[in-house]
């Protein structure tokens, strides 16, 4: 089987409510994934979709865009899409780092050989242990009563717990989370997200003055560099810590490990480079005994099923709260048919070929921004 052709196509999705997050990354009210689809010589398509987001990625949909189309994309004119060892070889042949895009591409050549060998992704992957995964809800920054009312509507929507974004200004997000676990009661998971938005003693002082709001993980409280500060929170707080920006890649997470500087990795399979690298950084958490949170990046439902696909094969997850599987109920429409496996609470794991999804071609072309195609 050979690549014939690939379609890029650039889209621009709203959200249905503002999402107010970190000092370090403001607000966001539109989400720009691209989507490509792999044709090839036997008929079989795969899709794969990445979601650039400049202040967290570091590059936008535009360069992103112009990454696959000149560069990544005709490289792969005539490979074979289910060597993707060799797919991933190509493309660091022409162009180095670019985990966004080349994450694209990752997930429609593990659709194509899927299809091609009439398997779900999770099987190729090594099977799957759950038919399905708990979900939880996020909330941005509002005041506490407005925070406290939102999460006590996720709750009663069936969410398994929520994840609450913070960063911001320390005492108004130390008494957003206490007005959280007071409307939601004592059981109710909940986990509390920086986005680097702090600096360590501010990290600190947060982790202290919620101390008693039973937080399952503290998630990215300094800049993804500072590996030493993260080491130090995790000495100096009684909740455990997870690492996100600072875990984008094998490298990282290496350097994590070493440092003892988290007990949790963020996995979102377009932040880690795709299905392959993602994988890898799962089974090397796995061995050295930290804990796994499938989260997401304002995302079509292209991502949440690769993403799903991996977590199914994950014996390290985390299970005291659900996962970030209900993006594309933040956006205004989803591309694919994934929003269908999400039932109260849970996400059903697809047993179809593939990826298990099926390509909206109406809502691509509703939110399209530009497309391309390349051929050989």
């Amino acid at each position: 089987m050979k690549i014939t052709e690939i379609k890029i196509d650039r889209l621009s999705i709203p959200l249905k409510h503002l999402y107010k997050l970190s000092n370090e990354y403001g607000e966001l009210m539109t989400t720009t994934p691209i989507v490509v689809s792999i044709f090839t010589d036997s008929g079989i398509v795969g899709h794969g979709e990445c979601d650039p987001w400049p202040a967290f990625t570091g590059c936008s949909s535009e360069s992103t865009y112009v990454v696959l189309q000149k560069h990544i994309v005709p490289a792969l004119i005539g490979a074979d899409p289910c060597n993707v060892n060799e797919i991933h070889r190509l493309m660091d042949s022409v162009i180095r780092n670019q985990q966004i895009a080349k994450s694209a591409i990752d997930m429609a050549v593990y659709d194509i050989w899927g299809k091609a060998t009439n398997q779900p992704v999770h099987q190729i992957l090594g099977g799957k242990l759950r038919s399905e995964m708990k979900v939880m809800w996020s909330i941005g920054g509002s005041s506490p009563d407005e925070s406290a009312k939102e999460v006590l509507e996720a709750k009663e929507r069936g969410y398994y717990g929520c994840m609450i974004k913070i960063g911001t200004d320390f005492k108004l997000d130390a008494a957003r989370t206490i007005a959280v676990r007071e409307a939601v009661g004592p059981d109710f998971p909940l986990i509390a997200d920086a986005n680097q938005g702090w600096d360590v003693d501010t990290a600190i002082r947060y982790a202290k003055a919620v101390k008693y709001c039973n937080l399952l993980f503290f998630e990215q409280p300094v800049q993804s560099w500072d590996i030493d500060g993260m080491a130090r929170i995790k000495r100096a707080i009684d909740i455990p810590v997870s690492a996100d920006e600072s875990v984008s890649n094998i490298h990282e997470a290496v350097q994590l490990i070493e440092a003892k500087a988290a007990d949790v990795f963020s996995i979102k399979v377009t932040k880690n480079g795709g299905i392959m690298p993602a994988k890898a950084i799962c089974q090397y958490a796995e061995a050295n005994g930290i804990l796994l949170f499938f989260n997401s990046m304002i995302e079509e439902g292209i991502t949440q099923a690769a993403s799903l696909a991996v977590s199914a094969t994950c014996s390290n997850i985390v299970t005291t709260i659900g996962h970030a599987y209900f993006s594309p109920q933040r956006l205004d429409g989803d591309i694919c048919s994934y929003h269908k496996q999400i039932k109260r609470g849970f996400v059903e794991v697809s047993d179809a070929p593939g990826l298990g999804i099926e390509l909206d071609q109406d809502a691509v072309k509703r939110y399209l921004v530009e497309s391309t195609v390349v051929v050989k």
